[in-house]
């Protein structure tokens, strides 16, 4: 399936107040019944089983969080499994973020955070947003932002291009809002592929890097960054 990069409507609050409300509660129905939440479990099960958390308390940065709920949901999985874990969801829009989780506005492509000062990052249905342009890598400037500030690992999951789940959320778009219709189609349209996101992953400084194909035409990636660079202060 062809690459087709294209605006969504959610992404500027382009509706009413109710249609913007139901096209995140849409989100968050989708995360819970079409893969997102059984994913995330998987990828969280796949880092862990290659880099144990210790058992100090720990942060964790949801990276265009939309509601925060799914960056609630990590935190409850993580404390499940004995991790004591501070989340915080971020998203460019405020009025978006409802959660019961700490919440921040800003850009994700500008993270307002010191370098390696979080222990791990989350970002969930976002990354198919952007991709590299000639003269501008924003794809591969996000991967380096959210690499920059994780101390332990960056963790990511979006959908994966195909026929199959695009003609499957155009079949299921008339129970959905006029924004999920809108835009249902329109992120499968503009997700990577495995090959590119391997590439795009590749490029993008991280000491190692794992992708993988999740069920219900999901893709992960783990990406485990740098070690920080040894500071010297001056004599």
């Amino acid at each position: 399936m062809r690459l087709r990069p294209a605006h969504e409507l959610l992404d500027d609050d382009e509706g009413t107040p109710a249609e913007i409300k139901r096209g995140l509660d849409d989100l968050w129905w989708i995360n819970q019944h079409l893969g997102g939440v059984s994913s995330w479990r998987r990828l969280w099960t796949r880092f862990l089983a290659r880099a144990p958390l210790p058992a100090e308390p720990l942060t964790l940065l949801d990276v265009g969080a939309g509601t925060g709920q799914v960056t609630a949901a990590h935190a409850a999985w993580l404390r499940q499994r004995g991790c004591t874990v501070t989340a915080l969801a971020l998203d460019r829009r405020l009025t978006h973020l409802r959660a019961p989780v700490p919440a921040l506005a800003a850009d994700a492509n500008r993270l307002p955070f010191a370098d390696a000062s979080l222990d791990l990052v989350t970002c969930n249905l976002f990354l198919h947003h952007f991709h590299d342009q000639p003269g501008n890598p924003v794809a591969s400037h996000l991967l380096q932002e959210m690499l920059r500030v994780a101390r332990r690992g960056v963790l990511i999951n979006d959908l994966e291009r195909s026929w199959w789940p695009y003609l499957a959320i155009r079949a299921m778009s008339p129970g959905f809002s006029r924004l999920t219709r809108h835009d249902g189609p329109r992120s499968v349209a503009q997700a990577y592929t495995r090959r590119e996101l391997e590439v795009l992953a590749g490029a993008s400084g991280a000491a190692r890097f794992e992708v993988l194909r999740l069920p219900r035409f999901r893709l992960g990636l783990i990406m485990w960054p740098l070690p920080p660079k040894p500071r010297y202060d001056a004599l």
